[in-house]
């Protein structure tokens, strides 16, 4: 049987915060269980902020936060996704200061709270597609604190099975990139603490600082707490690290049992990292995909090269990369 899907989008804006969204619909004829919607914002951060599956919101935002300045929705981590010792990266022979308009940047990256160009979405009838885009170049505050030339975009595209989210990079300048990327979401436990599940295909987690930044030790899983492998009820776990060692074509699993429902998190082979935030007794958690580890270009300087997962983009080159939010109905 061939179910009728209908794609769309529209602007809402919230006057109260000051927030514009760009919503991308995917709307089912028959049952409005199978309804998606994706929110995004452009002009703050190009945010992720909801992600809606039959009304309810898988993923969502406190706009209370976003006023503080603070992480909600689905932050966008570039280039140094989570930590960074000292606020200052070592990448090149020299050190980078990161500060932005005056003040000091310790974790996840420059672009999380910046305004962000894009165009109107465009459907193709089973998809809807928004491009949004951030330059760096001498013209931005950015490119003072991270002084390489390019372009970062992003593409969110909707359709009957969820949504998928493509960074490109691409490198104006002549010398290489040296980045980290991430997606940062903010799930809600909709089946409670004991009812909501995750599943993380990773072999190891990496040993860290009391201040969370990582040591280069990677820990096998086996036999530990930290073995999610097979998963486990959200309420059982209080962590906030970072597990790497990712099997091939196995993807962390985000399960609500009293819906019925699991988001998998299907990613291209870059996203070498992930990240769980899992804080007890919250109404939320977040499972990060990340192309690199934490404090990954200091990491990298000091020889972890393999364990840090600090990626480059050759001059004149573009790299790309993605992260689907799939839908599956039944477990």
């Amino acid at each position: 049987m061939t179910v009728e899907r209908n794609v769309s989008w529209r602007k809402e804006r919230d006057p109260q915060h000051g927030l514009e969204f760009i919503i991308l619909g995917c709307r089912d004829a028959v049952d409005r269980a199978n309804n998606l919607e994706a929110w995004i914002t452009p002009s703050h951060g190009s945010n992720l902020c909801r992600f809606s599956v039959g009304g309810r919101n898988i993923i969502d935002f406190d706009p209370e936060l976003w006023m503080k300045s603070d992480f909600t929705g689905t932050p966008v981590l570039y280039p140094t996704p989570n930590k960074v010792r000292n606020g200052i990266i070592r990448c090149h022979g020299r050190n980078y200061p990161q500060v932005k308009r005056g003040l000091p940047i310790y974790e996840h990256g420059l672009v999380h709270d910046e305004p962000w160009e894009y165009q109107e979405p465009e459907t193709d009838g089973d998809s809807v597609r928004l491009r949004t885009w951030i330059d760096f170049d001498d013209s931005s505050a950015l490119f003072q604190t991270f002084p390489f030339e390019h372009r970062l975009t992003l593409e969110f595209c909707l359709g009957s099975q969820g949504v998928k989210v493509t960074y490109t990079i691409e490198n104006w300048d002549d010398r290489a990139i040296p980045f980290g990327f991430g997606l940062h979401p903010y799930f809600m436990k909709l089946s409670g603490e004991a009812g909501t599940y995750v599943k993380l295909p990773a072999a190891y987690v990496m040993d860290a600082t009391p201040d969370l930044l990582p040591t280069g030790k990677l820990v096998d899983v086996s036999g530990t707490c930290f073995d999610l492998r097979e998963k486990k009820n959200i309420g059982a776990l209080d962590f906030d690290h970072v597990f790497t060692g990712l099997a091939a074509e196995e993807y962390a699993q985000v399960e609500y049992t009293s819906m019925n429902l699991s988001v998998k998190m299907v990613s291209t082979d870059d996203f070498s990292h992930l990240v769980l935030y899992s804080p007890r007794g919250a109404n939320y958690f977040c499972l990060e995909n990340q192309t690199c580890s934490t404090d990954a270009h200091n990491l990298y300087d000091r020889g972890f090269k393999t364990q840090s997962g600090l990626r480059f983009v050759q001059p004149g080159e573009t790299h790309s990369g993605s992260v689907t939010y799939l839908v599956i109905k039944g477990r």
